[in-house]
């Protein structure tokens, strides 16, 4: 963070209107005093100079408690800014890393895709271009984070593209032959392609496309696929930013240019912004601005093109806020002796106290010694001076008080805010799912076996084969299955459960009601239950319909157990606040509910677990689509603040009419 000094210390004064008025009030009690006591020296002679000395030295204390206290709200609000600067910078990045980790295992599989490899062996068949044009359009109806899929073959010819409106023949771009050469699964390119150039930038996935699963087997071609990055990035903006944000907030690639904005009339795409780690008070425009710059954390081990966000703040704008809490003064008293505080300020809040009482004895010091004295003109001094203490000691308790209730507030929002994103990462997390069930029941293989009157070893084998394959490049699932019209399951992909094979589907799977769509854009979801394939724990388990070739007969479907345990624990565990070692803060649990109270998820330190219903009044579980709710409560005996956020969405998932889940995320910080 940047530091203190006297620039810094008079701009935040500036902006920062509590604190300034604060400061303003005690120099005019300060002053005000000052002229008192001079009044006192003048007409009150017969008074011991040791009172007066002792008046000075309390008003010295104040003096210097002022400068603490003024210093310490100043670093607090800064605190407290650059945390909701850093928390919206982080989750920008890492929001868009775990969305571009699923692309990395798309672009492998549907670059073995069985109908894409037999298209480039004979791209000039009869109405071979029309077949993998409509193989390419279920795709992106499913999977819509995509705007352009291009096949090449070894030479840099175009066989097909998806976009009608990107006339391209062949390319001369550089990644086509990085992609044949490379040693990895894929290549991540982000620039100007003239693969489709009606894009400024374009963020690329491609893969060669090998003529079977070998590893060293012929390479046919590449395959790429074009991610909608300014379309997510605008989805990310609008999550985390309320309209009226006065924050800009950018990706940067590793050189600081800037790649994605919110704002770019105030700094344009290709922007080069200065290096920088952390944050720190910078001049942008010739205007000061807080700025954080956040790398991302990576998620399970994909890191990209090493992306930051980055987000700067006016200076001025940077402070306004809505109305904090009004809290009652019991709760005040609680709260101030928690860990909200910082050990200055509470310290501080102690001395206050300690140099009060201080006065008080000065006060009645002076008044007996005035009597003895018969220095009745001192008494309105004394009482003057009394009074200035008081006042002096409510701008002190006033200002402590309203900058607790700030950090309520900002508190408050904080849980809320991580519970959004916790459900939001859900969201998008099954929104995959249940594109992945949906895409796989369209391989071809699957509805040539299917669609047999009698099936042989062989070909069942090859299902397996295939399952196994897929379930090595997407291991959030535990298993995969194939089963028939009857729900007997033919085949699987986890070699642990081939004890299933042959065994009826049991009616809590979903697969019953998948077997009665005839659509490749339908698909349904277990109830939260547990699971003879989950080993009898909760989960979810998608499914899709397999039709025949001609896509009108039913000829079975395919399930994928979701590995809820893991998967739901570490999404929350990503959004629990963290300390500087980066673990989870202490005390801090979460929870994902159904609106019945059912427990989903819930992290290590939850007193209650999954598939227990959650303890708390029902109108917690109230909340409409998207709502977000925040609120202190006391919960096993314990006092947390809580935020609460119910589920919307994401794209097509449960904004369609596809699918209704309602899930609820729960995130408690200890007070």
């Amino acid at each position: 963070m940047g530091q203190f000094n006297k620039d810094n210390h008079a701009q935040l004064l500036s902006v920062i209107p509590g604190v300034k008025s604060y400061d303003e009030r005690l120099n005019i009690l300060d002053q005000w005093w000052g002229k008192i006591s001079l009044i006192g020296k003048i007409n009150s002679q017969n008074v011991a100079a040791s009172i007066l000395d002792e008046m000075q030295s309390t008003k010295d204390k104040f003096s210097a408690l002022q400068i603490r206290l003024i210093q310490s709200l100043l670093d607090e609000h800064q605190l407290k800014r650059l945390a909701d600067d850093k928390n919206t910078s982080q989750v920008a990045i890492d929001i868009l890393i775990r969305n571009l980790f699923e692309r990395t295992a798309d672009v492998g599989f549907l670059a073995t895709d069985d109908d894409i490899r037999a298209f480039l062996r004979n791209p000039k068949k009869q109405d071979a271009q029309q077949s993998i044009q409509n193989r390419l359009q279920e795709y992106v109806k499913k999977y819509s984070v995509y705007n352009e899929i291009v096949i090449f073959d070894t030479q840099g010819l175009v066989q097909t593209n998806l976009d009608t409106n990107n006339p391209i023949t062949q390319s001369t771009d550089p990644l086509l032959a990085e992609t044949l050469n490379t040693r990895e699964d894929y290549v991540e390119t982000f620039r100007y392609s003239d693969i489709y150039p009606a894009q400024k930038q374009s963020l690329i996935y491609s893969c060669a496309i090998r003529s079977s699963n070998e590893k060293n087997a012929e390479v046919i071609g590449v395959l790429c696929l074009f991610f909608r990055f300014e379309n997510e990035m605008q989805r990310i903006y609008t999550d985390l930013l309320s309209p009226n944000s006065a924050s800009i907030v950018t990706i940067i690639d590793e050189k600081n240019n800037v790649i994605a904005s919110n704002n770019t009339e105030n700094l344009a795409l290709g922007s080069q912004l200065p290096s920088q780690t952390g944050s720190d008070f910078i001049s942008y425009r010739a205007q000061p601005y807080l700025s954080t710059v956040t790398p991302t954390t990576g998620y399970q081990g994909f890191y990209g093109l090493n992306w930051s966000s980055h987000i700067i703040t006016p200076l001025k704008e940077a402070f306004n806020q809505n109305k904090a809490n009004q809290l009652s003064p019991d709760m005040l008293s609680e709260l101030l002796a928690s860990n909200l505080f910082s050990d200055e300020l509470k310290d501080i809040n102690r001395s206050t106290v300690l140099v009060r009482d201080d006065l008080n004895l000065v006060v009645l010091n002076g008044i007996i010694a005035s009597a003895r004295q018969y220095a009745v003109e001192f008494m309105p001094v004394l009482e003057a001076i009394k009074k200035i203490g008081e006042d002096i000691t409510n701008v002190f308790t006033e200002s402590i008080n309203d900058l607790l209730s700030t950090v309520i507030t900002s508190r408050l929002d904080d849980v809320s805010f991580r519970a959004a994103l916790a459900v939001d990462i859900m969201d998008r997390n099954l929104y995959e799912r249940a594109n992945d069930c949906r895409w796989w029941a369209l391989t071809t293989a699957f509805k040539q076996t299917l669609q047999k009157s009698r099936i042989e070893s062989s070909e069942l084998e090859t299902i397996t084969n295939i399952l196994v394959y897929i379930n090595d490049l997407y291991t959030v699932y535990t298993n995969l299955y194939i089963y028939d019209t009857q729900g007997t399951i033919l085949a699987v992909s986890n070699p642990n459960q081939q004890s299933f094979i042959n065994q009826k589907i049991g009616p809590q799977s979903g697969a019953l009601e998948a077997l009665k769509l005839n659509d490749s854009q339908k698909y349904t979801v277990s109830h939260f239950t547990p699971s003879p394939l989950y080993d009898n724990r909760h989960t979810y388990i998608y499914n899709a319909s397999i039709t025949n070739e001609q896509q009108t007969q039913v000829v079975g479907g395919i399930g994928v157990v979701f590995d809820s345990e893991p998967e739901f624990s570490a999404m929350l565990n990503d959004t629990l606040p963290k300390n500087s070692d980066g673990h989870v803060v202490s005390g801090c649990f979460g929870l994902y509910c159904q609106t019945n109270g059912l427990i989903i998820s819930a992290t290590e330190h939850s007193p209650q677990k999954v598939g227990q219903h959650l303890t708390l009044d029902k109108h917690y579980f109230e909340l409409e689509s998207g709502g977000q709710y925040s609120e202190i409560i006391t919960f096993c005996d314990k006092r947390y603040s809580v935020g609460i956020a119910a589920s919307k969405g994401y794209r097509e998932y449960k904004t369609t009419g596809d699918y209704t889940n309602d899930v609820l995320a729960f995130i408690f910080t200890p007070i």
